[in-house]
């Protein structure tokens, strides 16, 4: 396994509780999180959505469905960098963080 992807694996672990809490709060809460949240915690959110485009995280047809009208939000955050991280996912809200980690925060632990 490289290297790489065993610290983004790490840091996915680290901050596992932190991305279920933001999976069951409101839109306008997310927000507010994402914009005040550290760089390491947006890392996680790239990482994750990378992980969705690359097949690293195991898909089923019904997650493919719930993921479908997402699909370029997550490629926007796979392929972005820093603060531009931040800036795409305010644009979009917080209700991308109910779908989209609702979905994938049962297959985390097969990656982990």
């Amino acid at each position: 396994m490289p290297k790489h992807l065993s610290v983004k694996r790490k840091l996915v672990k680290d901050h596992l509780k932190a991305l279920e809490t933001l999976a069951h709060i409101g839109p306008k809460k997310a927000k507010v999180i994402i914009s005040n949240s550290p760089d390491k915690f947006l890392e996680v959110i790239r990482s994750l959505a990378q992980f969705v485009l690359d097949g690293t995280i195991p898909l089923e047809k019904d997650h493919i469905k719930k993921l479908q009208r997402h699909k370029v939000l997550i490629r926007d955050i796979a392929k972005s960098r820093g603060l531009n991280t931040k800036k795409v996912v305010n644009q979009k809200g917080g209700s991308f963080f109910n779908t989209v980690l609702s979905t994938l925060l049962p297959l985390i632990p097969m990656i982990l």
